[in-house]
This record gives C-alpha cells, sequence and structure tokens, in this order.
C-alpha cells in the first residue's frame, strides 16, 4: 500500500488584488519505506506543498483548490482538524525550512526526531 498519495494537487493564494496559483497540478507516490525529496527554485512552491499535506496553510488566505491527499488509503482533505492533529507529529511531520529556529544545533538530527517518535508513539529510545 502506498503510505502517501499526491494527485493533481492545485493550491492558491488569495490577496485583496489577485489569485495566484503557487502549486499547479502537483502528483506524486511515496511507498511505506520509501524517502523522496522535493527540490525546485526558491517559490517553486515546495512548502506550500507540504503545507498543504499537513493542512497548514494560512486559513485567511491560503487554499487547496483541488486534488486528492492520501495518507494510508484515507483522503487528509475529508479529515475534521481534530482528526489532522491525531495525525500530525504521530504519522506525519514536517522540519520547517529554516532548521535553524526549527532544529537545535546542539543535538544531533537523529536524536531530536527519534525523540519527536518518542513522544508520539510511546516507545523507548531503541524503538525510535
Amino acid at each position: 500500500m502506498k503510505l502517501l498519495e499526491v494527485k493533481d494537487l492545485v493550491i492558491r493564494y488569495i490577496t485583496e488584488d489577485s489569485v495566484i496559483e503557487a502549486v499547479n497540478g502537483v502528483s506524486f507516490d511515496i511507498e511505506e519505506g520509501e524517502t523522496m525529496g522535493l527540490v525546485g527554485e526558491t517559490g517553486a512552491g515546495k512548502t506550500t506543498t507540504c503545507l498543504g499535506i499537513m493542512s497548514l496553510l494560512s486559513s485567511t488566505t491560503g487554499e487547496i483548490a483541488s486534488g486528492e491527499i492520501l495518507f494510508r488509503g484515507e483522503d487528509l482533505l475529508k479529515k475534521q482538524e481534530r482528526e489532522l492533529r491525531r495525525i500530525r507529529g504521530a504519522s506525519i511531520s514536517m522540519i520547517f525550512q529554516d532548521p535553524m529556529t526549527a532544529l537545535n544545533p546542539v543535538l544531533t538530527v537523529g536524536r531530536q526526531i527519534s525523540e519527536a517518535i518518542r513522544i508520539h508513539q510511546k516507545c523507548s529510545k531503541k524503538e525510535a
């Protein structure tokens, strides 16, 4: 089973003056255990795509205009905020763009990620 399926994702930002289509028709699949990198030029929509997947777009200006986001076969776009909160961190996570504010430079990245896993999954250091 696919872990994450993103199909024809369109995300736009609405301002007083215009509508900006930041992501237009993005599609990809990630299999269980697979690692994927999302690369592109500044302003290409990488962060916006990830914020859309996590349902963390600005509620006042950002919106998913169309597409599907399936996590383990379940449509994330149909989930209530309460359900999404349970999924975020426990099953799906994001390290934000500026690592100096998102990660502690004194600790290894592995330690910080395993700490998040231990908190959400309630498991030992070894299991994480």
